[in-house]
């Protein structure tokens, strides 16, 4: 039985703690970024606040200031205005400038944390950035905490329970009258799949709403989560495992359960605004890298209106991930990790096992496959196609020589093509001189 999970536009609900004022829409800052205006905490609010001199400043820091934190701090808030624009110089320099020391986190240790030795080395773990940015705000007058507690970072899988101590630093600081929350070392850059560092900066962990925070860091002292209803770290494990990505596209979902139950197969969708394409993919959780390429064909994602569809099927009973990327539809770069599932299977589909090959042309049409589904066609037997493709003039099923030229009406496709031996493929004519791949079937 087909287990289809719809996904409602139900998580961004306001659980953080909001101001009294009921504004929304976005609210517009005048060209000195004066912060009377701002209602404190609102994060219904989208502030369209403008840090390209601040960040400017913070970059261009000759390495004479970086003589102690107090020189360093000075040089720092020398153009703000406001705390605000105080704790985004000091973000920005940090992410900048401190390099994650991986040598030291994978020998199980912290290394030099205090910050004076963090600004001589340029390097550390997370609780060297911590205490830099604690008493870089500190020094310019700002009221910050270095928060403890778990992080989904490197490593993290889907499902995992927390135990012994803390194993991630982030900081807390006061705006305007009340907390935000920044998280330096994530904002910096990650650790990618070969143990490496990779400096990216990421402008998310940058006062962070608490509701999306609480997502991947979660505080020994619940104070520090800033949420009107608070969690437990129990229901903390079982959330989703949302990356940045998710929120700076503006992706949406409603089921927060990061742990699936399913049969043979699941559905699942994610609300995703137009100019944002997305793909998926499946890995065993409890088995290396080495795997993963056993499960490629296993996911078929498709845009449907505001949606997209992520199918899923399991070769065998077991424990998987679902991961779904994401990126804009005009950036020619890679797609970038958005979520993780876990997803507990107790059966696997032996008789029609995996999903056909979509090309880039598929998803950036936004096309939408309805038949068939399946991996592998028969040779000889005839089959119904299925496809809307929004702006193409022609759809053909391609087997060897033969081309079978679909019916249209409108932007859908459909029509009955016997597939010959080899591969069988879905191609379009979008008005060029030549025709685009689509869809890839496998032959017997």
């Amino acid at each position: 039985m087909k287990i289809v999970i719809i996904l409602l536009l139900l998580m961004l609900q306001p659980l953080a703690v909001m101001a009294t004022s009921e504004m929304s829409g976005v609210l517009e800052v005048d060209a000195e970024n004066e912060l009377a205006a701002i209602a404190p905490n609102d994060f219904n609010t989208t502030i369209n606040y403008n840090y390209e001199n601040i960040d400017r400043h913070a970059l261009n820091a000759p390495s004479s200031v970086e003589a102690s934190v107090e020189s360093l701090a000075a040089y720092l808030v020398k153009p703000t205005a406001n705390d605000r624009e105080k704790a985004r110089a000091i973000f920005q320099w940090i992410t900048e400038n401190i390099d994650y020391n991986v040598e030291v986190f994978f020998k199980g240790g912290s290394g030099a944390t205090n910050s004076e030795d963090v600004l001589k080395s340029k390097k550390s773990v997370c609780y060297g950035y911590s205490d830099l940015f604690l008493s870089l705000a500190k020094e310019a007058g700002l009221e910050a905490v270095r928060i403890s507690g778990y992080g989904k970072g490197y490593g993290y899988v889907p499902g995992k329970n927390f135990t012994g101590p803390a194993n991630h630093a982030w900081n807390g600081v006061k705006i305007n009258g009340s907390w935000y929350l920044m998280d330096t070392t994530w904002g910096a850059g990650y650790v990618n799949g070969d143990r490496k560092y990779v400096r990216e900066f990421d402008d998310h962990f940058f006062m962070t709403p608490p509701f999306q925070f609480i997502y991947d860091h979660f505080p020994e002292e619940e104070q520090w989560q800033l949420l009107e209803e608070p969690v437990t770290k129990q229901e903390f494990e079982n959330l989703v495992n949302l990356e940045s990505d998710f929120f700076n596209l503006g992706l949406k979902l409603g089921q927060k359960n990061g742990t699936i139950s399913a049969k043979k197969q699941v559905n699942v969708s994610i609300y995703a605004p137009q100019d944002v394409v997305m793909m998926a993919g499946l890995e065993y959780a409890d088995r290396g890298a080495s795997a993963k390429a056993e499960l490629d064909g296993y996911t078929f994602c498709q845009r449907d209106g505001d949606r997209y569809d992520i199918y899923v099927q399991f070769p065998a009973a077991g424990s998987y991930v679902l991961k779904a990327y994401a990126k804009r539809r005009d950036d020619p770069g890679n797609y970038d990790s958005v979520l993780k599932y876990r997803i507990d299977a107790a059966s696997g589909d032996v008789e029609s096992p995996g999903f056909p090959m979509t090309y880039g042309k598929f998803s950036e049409a936004g096309a939408y496959l309805f038949s068939p589904l399946e991996d592998k066609l028969k040779a000889g037997a005839s089959y119904l196609f299925r496809i809307r493709v929004p702006g193409a003039q022609e759809v053909a099923v391609v087997s060897g020589d033969e081309w079978s030229h679909l019916a249209s009406r409108g932007d859908l496709f459909e029509g009955n093509a016997t597939a010959g031996k080899g591969d069988v493929g879905v191609y379009a004519n979008f008005g060029g001189k030549g025709w685009e791949g689509l869809v890839r079937y496998g032959g017997d």
